[in-house]
Parts: structure tokens; C-alpha cells; sequence
């Protein structure tokens, strides 16, 4: 076993609280995707304007419904209604990945597949928020008063966030023994 010497301990410390406040960054501006208010229709204030709220409104409503009441076209408004839900689950399948992967942005060594997970997931979230202005559009395009939150705007820098840092954690891959030690015979 190979110790490391006291300049390269000091320095991935230092790499290491370098890296913790993006950390931070990332899980607030999460929190604050989930927690601020989305997108939304205005004759359904009911459901709330949180991320879980307005997925259920989103994954329940029907186009067709006499909820919307005078629609001037309903393909606009159904597309819109489906590019929201799919917006808001790429939002969930990110959020879910960056919860579990936001700590590939502090350590020193990564492996290569929870860094890809961790660029999913930023991916994830960054692509949510202009599937959801888009279903904004079509909505208020279909002659439905609809709102759009903030939330999009968390959501997106929550994903460049993750995306820039899984990026940079490439250079800090960590290799398995057989590329360090090929020629051991165990």
C-alpha cells in the first residue's frame, strides 16, 4: 500500500473545501426548485403550487374537460398539459439523482459511473425547465389562463450546477487496480 505524502493529503483537502460550497449551492437551489411555485393552471388553485401539487394536477388533467371551460384550441392546450408533466418528472427524475450524487462534486476520487449518474441528473434538471416555459406557452397558447412560477429558474441552475461540476470531477476519476497494476497475478 502507497501512503500518500503530506502535500498531496493537504491538497485534496483543499480541493475538498474548495468544492463543498458548490455542494451547497446545489441542495438549496433543490430545495428551492421544489419548494417555490411552478407551473400552473389558474382554475385549478386548489392543488397548490409546489412540485408535488402541481405534478398531481398535471398527471390527473384531461384536455377535453369542462374544468377549462371556453378552450379556443385543444390540441395546444393538451400538448401543453402533457410537455408540463413530462417537464415536472424530468425535474423529479433529477432531483432524485442529484440528492443522491450531489457529494460527487466535493471528494477527492469518483467513480466513473456515479459521475455519469450525477451528469444525468443534472441534465435532467436543466432540460426541465425549458420543457415547462414551453408547456407555459401552449397552455396560455390554448386559451387556458395559466401561471409559471420560479421554480423553472432553480431547476435550471440546480442543473448547470451539477452538470458543470460532474464535468470537472472527470479529472478526478478514480481507476481500479488493474489499470494502476496490470502485470499482478493476485
Amino acid at each position: 500500500m502507497i501512503t500518500p505524502s503530506a502535500e498531496e493529503v493537504e491538497a485534496r483537502r483543499r480541493g475538498v473545501s474548495r468544492r463543498v460550497p458548490w455542494v451547497v449551492l446545489l441542495v438549496l437551489l433543490m430545495a428551492a426548485s421544489v419548494l417555490t411555485p411552478h407551473i400552473g393552471v389558474r382554475v385549478a388553485t386548489e392543488f397548490g403550487r409546489s412540485l408535488f401539487p402541481a405534478s398531481a394536477f398535471f398527471l390527473a388533467a384531461q384536455a377535453g374537460g369542462p374544468a377549462f371551460g371556453r378552450v379556443t384550441d385543444v390540441d395546444s392546450l393538451a400538448a401543453g398539459l402533457n410537455l408540463a408533466y413530462f417537464g415536472l418528472s424530468f425535474q423529479h427524475v433529477g432531483l432524485l439523482l442529484g440528492t443522491a450524487f450531489c457529494w460527487v462534486l466535493a471528494v477527492a476520487e469518483v467513480g466513473r459511473w456515479v459521475r455519469r449518474l450525477a451528469l444525468v441528473g443534472g441534465w435532467c434538471l436543466a432540460l426541465s425547465a425549458p420543457v415547462v416555459v414551453i408547456a407555459y406557452q401552449l397552455i396560455e397558447g390554448g386559451g387556458v389562463a395559466a401561471y409559471l412560477g420560479v421554480a423553472w429558474v432553480f431547476s435550471l441552475l440546480a442543473g448547470l450546477v451539477l452538470i458543470v461540476g460532474a464535468r470537472q470531477a472527470k479529472s478526478r476519476l478514480d481507476s481500479t487496480w488493474y489499470w494502476t497494476k496490470p502485470d499482478w497475478n493476485g
